[in-house]
């Protein structure tokens, strides 16, 4: 048996072990919606065992301000809200007019749209325009490189407060070179170098404390906690 079908063997035991994807709808719309526009319509949603773990650090931290970054069709942002309880709320970030549309409508179908509100916009234009203070931050929309309003991200975190930054199997490839992939056509030529200079700024940086996860079915991620 292959690898790929032994890591979706395991993935498939893991997630019934908790009754399923209660989101599993919206994950595989998700994938369709990218299918039928082609891959640089950008809709990549987390995978569904990374998705059940940020839902597990918000109950950890007892997250009840939460913010998300590149919400796609809302997948990931649908488990964050789900997590965050019936005095939570999430605002989750999308530039793209249909995925916001997209999202809003998941939302409501989940019973969610009190507690999840989409707002449409870049990144960067985006967060000056909000209040913190946020207890986590999902950067679901960074790729290949420190993202613009990474200072205005870290402002708007709490002390205390975490950081999840996805995508980071990018470390991997920039570090080894082991990808079967191009990510140059995704993330411009000096992609590698870029990855390798925001990870090192993150693990440095006196605000953070900061670990980074790989591999697997968990596709990079790194954690990272405002110190006070």
């Amino acid at each position: 048996m292959s690898e790929a079908s032994d890591a979706q063997r395991l993935a498939t035991f893991l997630l019934d072990l908790h009754g399923g994807d209660p989101y599993g709808a919206v994950y595989r719309a998700s994938h369709e919606h990218r299918e039928a526009h082609g891959p640089e319509c950008g809709v990549y949603p987390s995978d569904p065992l990374k998705a059940r773990l940020l839902a597990t650090l918000v109950h950890a931290t007892a997250a009840r301000r939460l913010l998300e970054i590149g919400c796609g069709l809302g997948y990931s942002a649908l488990w964050l809200a789900d997590a965050a309880g019936p005095d939570g709320r999430v605002e989750a970030i999308d530039r793209v007019p249909g995925h916001v549309a997209l999202a809003r409508r998941h939302a409501a179908d989940a019973g969610l749209a009190g507690h999840l509100n989409v707002i449409e916009g870049e990144g960067a234009d985006v967060l000056p325009t909000l209040d913190g203070p946020y207890d986590l931050i999902h950067d679901e929309g960074w790729f290949g490189a420190e993202p613009p309003y990474f200072d205005r991200m870290l402002e708007l975190l709490r002390p205390g407060g975490l950081l999840a930054l996805s995508s980071w199997f990018l470390l991997e490839a920039a570090v080894t070179g082991g990808s079967d992939k191009d990510w140059s056509q995704f993330a411009g030529p000096d992609w590698a170098a870029n990855v390798q200079a925001y990870a090192r700024k993150l693990a440095a940086h006196p605000k953070l404390h900061t670990s980074f996860v790989l591999r697997s079915w968990m596709y990079g991620l790194a954690l990272a906690v405002k110190l006070p």
